[in-house]
């Protein structure tokens, strides 16, 4: 067996964990974020509620989920294009941005939401607190256009179906794009676009020899 055939059970194994990512991300754009934004619920109150662990509990499940379908797709590019710089570098800022994703997530479930049950006036002061946003932004900045270059390389290179990296390249782009003008809303379904995106990609990758 040679080591093409031995890591092709763990691309496949990765690309179920997109597959997975993928729907999750769409479930939670789809049904707990419109729950959680239909209850206008005070933003201070919002962390104690159920609806958010809930929600953001799953974001964190997906975010991790998204993190193996990466190291799938970099290692199945690698196999079918060969080693390249720029495609290694391309697939780090994915899988790194990932990760930022999933530590935003899980300082939401455990530092935040205790946060706000404790002291609320702190966890307002908190959100509104230039360095916790920045840090944010920079997460999600990153996992974006990390994201964003190996969609769009891999419909260049046409080794998954390119309606699925095509939708997954527009999903991240509808997200601001759709919020400025219907806020929320249009965030969501940009969101669950992505998830699509990567759902299918996910799909194709679980079938590769």
């Amino acid at each position: 067996m040679n080591s093409e055939q031995s890591i092709s059970p763990f691309i496949r194994g990765c690309g179920l964990a997109l597959v997975a990512g993928g729907a999750l991300t769409i479930l939670i754009n789809l049904t707990f974020t419109p729950l959680l934004f239909r209850a206008n619920i005070p933003p201070a109150i919002v962390p104690t509620t159920q609806l958010f662990l809930l929600r953001q509990s799953t974001s964190a499940l997906a975010a991790l989920l998204i993190i193996f379908g990466c190291l799938g797709l970099g290692l199945h590019l690698r196999q079918r294009a060969g080693p390249g710089v720029g495609s290694t570098l391309v697939f780090l800022a994915a899988l790194i941005g990932s990760c930022f994703v999933l530590a935003v997530e899980f300082c939401d479930v455990f530092v935040l939401r205790t946060v706000a049950q404790t002291n609320r006036e702190t966890f307002v002061a908190i959100d509104k607190n230039p360095t916790m946003n920045v840090g944010m932004a920079s997460g999600v900045g990153l996992f974006a256009v990390g994201w964003l270059f190996p969609s769009g390389n891999l419909w260049r290179l046409k080794l998954l179906p390119r309606w699925a990296a095509l939708a997954t390249f527009l999903g991240l782009i509808l997200i601001p794009g759709l919020q400025a003008p219907f806020g929320v809303v249009g965030a969501m379904l940009g969101n669950a676009v992505f998830g699509a995106g990567l759902a299918g990609l996910g799909w194709a990758l679980r079938k590769v020899d």
